[in-house]
Parts: C-alpha cells; structure tokens; sequence
C-alpha cells in the first residue's frame, strides 16, 4: 500500500480523456455565459438567454459526442 498525500483524493478509476475535455469545456462556457450577462447561474438569466446557454451545452456536448465516435472508428480499424 503506497501512502498518498494528506487531504488528496485520488480517483478510483481513471478518467477518460473527453470526459475531462467535456468537464472543462462545460465550466468554460458557464463563466464565460455567466461574465457576459452579469448572472451568477444561467437560471437567473432571461428565458432566452438560458436557451443560448442550454444550446452552447448542447453544442459541446455534440462537440464530444462526434469526437468519442471518431475515437472509436478509428480504434476499429
């Protein structure tokens, strides 16, 4: 048994790559969402604001989805 540092939790398993992207781009796109309407959560925007939020999410999501099924294409070969 190795002994880690005191208060550094280590994952069980380890993470994909696109999911650490995906976590990344979703964080960027909610300060950067947050900073240009002066909100603190999306959920205090306009409805129409919240949707360019939710589409802006989509769209990374989408964004990893392709690049995850390329990945696999290209592992299939």
């Amino acid at each position: 048994m190795t002994e880690r540092e005191p208060g550094k939790l280590e994952p069980s398993e380890p993470v994909h790559p696109l999911v650490a992207k995906r976590h990344r781009l979703s964080s960027e796109w909610f300060y950067e969402f947050c900073a240009k309407y002066g909100v603190d959560y999306p959920d205090e925007a306009t409805p129409e604001q919240e949707a360019e939020y939710e589409a802006g999410l989509d769209a990374i999501h989408a964004q990893i989805r392709a690049e995850y099924a390329a990945e696999r294409a290209k592992q299939g070969d």
